[in-house]
């Protein structure tokens, strides 16, 4: 499976999750600076982001990847041609708000920054999608360590217009009671 793990102004990280005869996860990652891609265009069928590196090698990013849209919003204009800028243009129309990061960044029923999927908290019954969004806010939010602070503003992602009117759910006692029992004692 691929993913996109970091993404900014100077460089992408790309990275692949296979697995070894322990059924282990196994991850590598590859740093690729932007100078290194040649172009980066959707496939005909609009599945697949193709992206051609100096080297002649392709990588070949499903459409329902997370982050594929972020990487579009920092691809520098040199590899933005009129077939991708139109593509931008409707990925953009066709962005929705996501109510757990507060950034109007659901394409494709995923959200590019915090990487929820959207039936994970979309319910009919308002109070069922609060408790939700409260429940995926505590995992957004938890720290790793409990000498760690919470960063509330991570989710504040440039390249995404943010809601006006979100709010976080979460208390900093909820999170750090969540942190405690739930991911201060894992080992990565």
């Amino acid at each position: 499976m691929l993913y996109l793990s970091e993404i900014n102004n100077e460089y992408i990280t790309v990275g692949e999750i296979t697995f070894n005869e322990n059924m282990e996860s196994v991850f590598s990652d590859e740093e690729i600076q932007w100078d290194q891609i040649v172009s980066i265009q959707f496939s005909a069928s609009k599945e697949d982001l193709l992206i051609k590196l100096q080297s002649k090698e392709e990588i070949i990013i499903p459409d329902d990847t997370s982050g594929l849209v972020t990487l579009l919003f920092y691809a520098p204009a040199s590899l933005i041609n009129d077939q991708l800028l139109d593509d931008l243009k409707k990925i953009k129309e066709d962005l929705q708000d996501c109510p757990v990061c507060g950034n109007q960044s659901i394409w494709n029923n995923q959200c590019h920054v915090c990487h929820v999927e959207k039936e994970e908290f979309f319910h009919d019954e308002q109070t069922q999608m609060d408790a939700k969004i409260k429940e995926l806010q505590l995992s957004l939010f938890a720290t790793f360590d409990k000498d760690e602070s919470i960063d509330w503003e991570f989710v504040n992602e440039p390249k995404f217009k943010r809601i006006d009117n979100w709010k976080i759910l979460v208390s900093e006692a909820e999170v750090l009671d969540y942190s405690k029992n739930n991911t201060w004692n894992q080992k990565f």
